[in-house]
């Protein structure tokens, strides 16, 4: 099941009952993994797993090089040390698995497989990582990160399950997809701006999408209380929707999630 190169350890094909449906799965391990037997690790999760780390994959050939980043942060002093799970798209059905509620994409109608998704993160996935590996598997430890689709997609997740995903990186989000249900999320789940570490960001230059950011976070920043939780959100001058800007900016959230105090 398990392929290893040093610390980066490939799942070929994870199935998902949920889903039906098989993936890739990318787990790299912190640089002191192999060193300190009985240290356990904080988790994060990151979607579209093909552009995270190099760009052999990835989409336009662009990688997020996230471990590189880590591996200074870390060097740095600046950034706990962590496991991070990159967990592949699927291709045509990225939109559906990405969405929770149903909604059209150039003409085409998408039914909405978000929980269905959501179900295989916190019922299939999580646990084989939380086995295989030693991790510390509590929502203060549990992070979920992903651009776009995949920043919508951890923003509905998270705020449905802060006692699972306690850390949220929630980049450039499509609040475009059914703006007004996400911000019925906000007020259903409130425990999750209470008790959630986020991190949220939109550049200056991605188009429409800059009003339904603005929309969903202003809603999330009047409930906002400073003493219960840390909560960032922030507009990126001259970036673009694009896996280049991401890779320029992904230190950010996850100094944010998980720095060192």
């Amino acid at each position: 099941m398990f392929e290893t190169d040093e610390r980066m350890v490939t799942i070929d094909e994870f199935y998902s009952n949920i889903l039906n449906n098989t993936r890739e799965i990318n787990i790299c391990l912190p640089p002191s993994y192999f060193k300190s037997t009985d240290k356990f690790y904080p988790v994060l999760y990151m979607h579209d797993g093909q552009n995270i780390f190099d760009g052999k994959r990835a989409y336009a050939g662009v990688g997020w090089m996230v471990h590189e980043t880590h591996d200074e942060l870390v060097k740095r002093g600046l950034l706990r040390e962590l496991i991070i799970v990159g967990i592949d798209n699927i291709g045509h059905d990225r939109l559906s698995e990405y969405a929770h509620f149903n909604g059209r994409y150039k003409g085409e109608r998408i039914n909405a497989r978000g929980r269905l998704y959501e179900g295989f993160l916190i019922e299939e996935l999580k646990p084989v990582i939380d086995k295989n590996f030693r991790t510390l598997a509590g929502p203060e430890d549990t992070g979920l990160m992903g651009s776009s689709m995949g920043g919508l997609v951890t923003f509905n997740i998270g705020f449905r399950h802060p006692d699972v995903f306690g850390r949220l990186g929630i980049i450039s989000p499509s609040f475009w997809w059914s703006t007004q249900e996400n911000i019925k999320t906000v007020y259903m789940n409130q425990d999750a701006i209470e008790n959630s570490r986020m991190w949220m960001d939109m550049g200056t230059r991605e188009g429409s999408l800059d009003k339904s950011f603005d929309k969903v976070v202003e809603h999330i920043l009047s409930l906002y209380d400073s003493s219960k939780g840390s909560i960032e959100a922030h507009w990126i001058i001259g970036a673009a929707h694009t896996e280049t800007d991401w890779q320029r900016r992904v230190h950010w959230p996850l100094i944010h999630l998980f720095g060192l105090d």
